[in-house]
């Protein structure tokens, strides 16, 4: 059937998770062919909020600075009875007010999907994937030793021969239902619609500036879009009894009724780019893996819109899997490495979607609900477990524990010790220099004068507890170590290597 192309690992879907994954898989050296039935990147919005965590992993992927020219800082999320009224009252402050400094480089931003793809999609270009867009998947067949994706594009049928494949193809995801991978969780009642629009709101806002409100005399929220360059608005509320079977398109009257109601301004006259209907639910796929094909993002979980959980916890499916694939494909792991995948992420995915079930369930302005998680605890603080035990820990006093993100500490060049990390090998963390010789790690030694005079005390309270700490290439700690030479078989637990006592791999302290 056609032309047969060979490659590493395929990704499925060309959205914000498959566009991560393949830049993120890129990174790890591997060859990786994305295939996207749609003509193009997102036309519409989408997501908007990425989250600290995001962020720390756009700038490892370089294109923070990217991410930040597309989108704005974030502006915060109120509550008002329209939008001309009092905006005192805030769900989520604004970026500045927001203390994550000591814990990351980085901060929380606001860029649309629409404007994140390209940028990522950029950088998986750069960094040698084959992206193709206008692509379609016709068939997947496994065979013992690969998986051999059909697809029919704009130079007629292809086949890609790859090793494993990363479902990225969505919340309808086919590759999940052709794999007979069931979806477990509850739906979320009633329909909403969204209406991305143009109009100069400006005499409402009088010089203030907001990611979203939430007006409560329209019973809508009102979501900046773009940036201040090029600013546009989307509006999203419930669907009324009187629409219900009307076309979208057919709507134009009514949703200008509910904008006018909801900014306090009764001559509002929008210009309407897209409207959309849409529902939701709280779902988690029964399995993350079949054979030769992971889930990843909407494919595997699916979650109400609210935090940017949704999106923000696809793009760490993707790290998290596009370590393990690479070590795999390289040959320094074996392939039950690849278990951990689900193992780790499938419990941590079920406590996100229950958090934006949680929080749906709530009227804007309430105060947290019972079992509620700090937003940064379930970026910065997850922590994965074992026999499938999963927990959001407090960032700002890490633990240290393995299956934690190995924290944040300031150097004294400007950098982060998160930007010395290996992205394809472990990573050994200590105050002392040593010599290896193992191809798989990387060693990263701060002295005192290495350090950001203010972080001094935190590294003592984290790194600074053990001889070495180990870090996998995903950033998240391994185990630590006061006797070096037990590093090589650290190494090996965490890559799933059984059998492996001394395999002549030796450690010795530097001068």
């Amino acid at each position: 059937m056609g032309v047969t192309i060979d490659t590493d690992v395929i990704v499925v879907g060309g959205g914000l998770v498959g566009s991560a994954s393949a830049a993120l898989l890129a990174r790890q050296g591997v060859a990786v062919t994305l295939v996207e039935r749609r003509p193009s990147t997102s036309v519409h919005p989408k997501a908007r909020l990425v989250t600290v965590r995001s962020m720390e992993l756009y700038r490892a992927l370089g294109i923070e600075s990217a991410v930040r020219a597309a989108g704005e800082p974030s502006h915060g999320f109120a509550v008002t009875d329209t939008l001309s009224g009092d905006l005192s009252t805030w769900i989520a402050p604004p970026a500045d007010e927001v203390e994550a400094g000591d814990l990351s480089p980085t901060t929380p931003y606001s860029c649309d999907q629409q404007r994140l793809e390209p940028i990522l999609l950029s950088a998986a270009g750069d960094l040698g994937a084959d992206v193709r867009f206008g692509t379609t998947v016709v068939d997947v067949v496994e065979r013992p030793d690969a998986v051999e994706v059909r697809v029919h594009g704009p130079d007629g049928p292809r086949v890609i021969r790859a090793q494993f494949v990363v479902a990225a193809d969505g919340a309808r995801s086919a590759l999940r239902e052709r794999l007979g991978i069931a979806m477990s969780g509850t739906e979320v009642p009633g329909r909403s619609v969204s209406a991305v629009f143009r109009a100069d709101l400006e005499p409402a806002l009088r010089g203030r500036t907001v990611d979203a409100v939430f007006c409560r005399a329209a019973g809508a929220f009102l979501f900046a879009r773009g940036n201040g360059v090029d600013r546009r608005w989307q509006l999203g509320t419930y669907v009324r009894p009187e629409w219900t079977g009307r076309d979208p398109g057919d709507l134009t009257a009514e949703l200008t009724g509910v904008l006018r109601e909801a900014t306090g301004m009764p001559d509002v006259q929008p210009v309407l780019e897209d409207v959309a209907l849409w529902s939701t639910g709280a779902f988690v796929a029964d399995r993350f893996r079949s054979g030769r094909v992971f889930l990843v993002g909407d494919a595997a979980h699916v979650m109400p819109p609210y935090g940017g959980l949704g999106g923000n916890t696809g793009v760490q499916d993707a790290h998290a899997l596009a370590w393990m694939l690479a070590a795999v494909v390289r040959g320094d792991a074996p392939e039950p490495l690849l278990d951990r995948y689900e193992t780790e992420r499938r419990p941590i995915d079920r406590l996100i979607v229950d958090q934006a079930l949680l929080r749906s369930r709530k009227a804007p302005g309430q105060g947290p609900a019972e079992g509620e998680v700090d937003p940064l605890r379930i970026s910065l603080g997850q922590h994965y477990g074992t026999n499938e035990a999963a927990a959001f820990d407090d960032p700002a006093r890490p633990t240290m524990a393995t299956g934690t993100r190995a924290p944040h500490v300031a150097l004294a060049d400007g950098r982060s010790l998160l930007d010395r990390f290996d992205p394809r090998r472990f990573t050994v963390v200590t105050a002392e220099h040593l010599a290896v010789a193992d191809h798989r790690l990387h060693v990263v030694a701060v002295g005192l004068t290495d350090l950001d005079p203010r972080h001094g005390g935190r590294w003592m309270d984290t790194y600074g507890r053990a001889t070495a700490h180990l870090v996998r290439p995903d950033g998240i700690l391994a185990g630590a170590v006061d006797d070096t030479d037990d590093l090589g078989r650290l190494v090996d637990r965490t890559l799933a290597i059984t059998g492996s006592s001394d395999d002549g791999r030796r450690w010795r302290r530097g001068d």
